[in-house]
């Protein structure tokens, strides 16, 4: 890339990054709780072979589809939270902390008999030395919320919406039911799909960003480090599911971008690849690429965007969001 040509790019983020604060973005999706837990190693068990902890502290925040809505209103996004919790603790606190941050929750439902999703993560360590995780705790509802989603109400708020994001972390919020609904009433706007289990059943939408672990899953292929298995993979998904493009991540490999009628465009990991914590980072990266596209970038300057933050959240412990000043130094000091 010419000095001209790295200006240019910079100065397209740059203004991609200033209207951010003008967009809303709507997050359907399964609202989780991440709870950190951290102790500090006492000794071995005389029990059990198991380390015995001090309890340090417990820290809750949101995750999932909330993590999502959570790194939007932290990039001054107007953020219309659409999901179900549980009328329980972690539910509230949910709800609370979203609120702070001036989430629109008209579509946020506080369901009966169920139990917000909690994914508690025990990390251990001595006294001078950093915690790592050692185990992790998840506490999921046996049943699936019963969400019904006022279409009437939400169609109307879809007017002044610029991107959908459906966050499917398989607890029912988010169904690919709902896509036709959608492409139907926001045929204008971005829709960006990021699913665990069942991403190759979700059609026509704008964009998925599954990593290369779901991406093998749902085309039972085992790529590993095979380029063109991948590129092959990745345009039979685009065909087959007809996306507008597919954004692929791949850990300390980058992420490659597949896009109709174009050569796919890989695009390096940005930072060290010395990675603190990588919980939450797909969150991070399907909000800042949702929300680029939805302030009239194309999906290459998008993924860039999105390659930045997932680089730069990756390297803060626990489930972390990235803000515009981290990402206007990330540009400035790469281009």
């Amino acid at each position: 890339m010419t000095n001209r040509q790295s200006a240019e790019a910079r100065q397209r983020l740059i203004s991609l990054l200033d209207s951010f604060k003008n967009r809303r973005i709507a997050v359907i999706g399964d609202l989780i709780a991440d709870e950190f837990l951290y102790g500090q190693i006492l000794r071995v068990s005389r029990e059990a072979p198991v380390l015995v902890l001090q309890y340090r502290d417990l820290i809750r925040v949101p995750g999932g589809a909330a993590n999502a809505a959570n790194n939007l209103l932290d990039l001054g996004c107007r953020t219309t939270i659409v999901g179900s919790v549980g009328q329980d603790d972690p539910g509230s606190s949910l709800a609370r902390e979203l609120g702070r941050k001036k989430a629109d929750l008209r579509f946020l439902q506080k369901t009966r008999g169920y139990r917000t999703p909690v994914k508690t993560r025990i990390l251990a360590g001595a006294h001078h030395s950093s915690p790592q995780q050692i185990v992790r705790v998840d506490r999921v509802a046996e049943q699936q919320p019963d969400f019904s989603l006022p279409w009437g109400r939400f169609v109307g708020a879809l007017k002044n919406v610029d991107g959908i994001i459906l966050s499917d972390y398989g607890y029912g919020a988010a169904s690919p039911a709902l896509v036709e609904r959608l492409r139907k009433a926001a045929a204008r706007i971005p829709v960006v799909v990021d699913s665990r289990f069942r991403m190759g059943e979700f059609r026509g939408v704008t964009s998925i960003t599954p990593n290369i672990t779901e991406l093998e899953a749902a085309t039972g292929l085992s790529i590993g480090p095979d380029t063109g298995l991948l590129h092959r993979t990745g345009r039979a998904v685009m065909l087959k599911q007809r996306l507008e493009c597919l954004l692929v991540t791949q850990g300390r490999f980058g992420m490659t971008l597949f896009q109709s009628g174009k050569k796919p465009v890989h695009i390096p990991i940005f930072g060290s690849d010395e990675v603190a914590d990588v919980t939450g980072a797909g969150d991070t990266v399907i909000a800042v690429f949702t929300l680029a596209l939805a302030s009239g970038g194309n999906p290459e300057d998008a993924a860039r965007l999105a390659n930045y933050a997932g680089g730069i959240v990756v390297m803060k412990k626990g489930t972390a969001t990235v803000t515009q000043e981290e990402l206007r130094a990330a540009v400035t000091s790469s281009l």
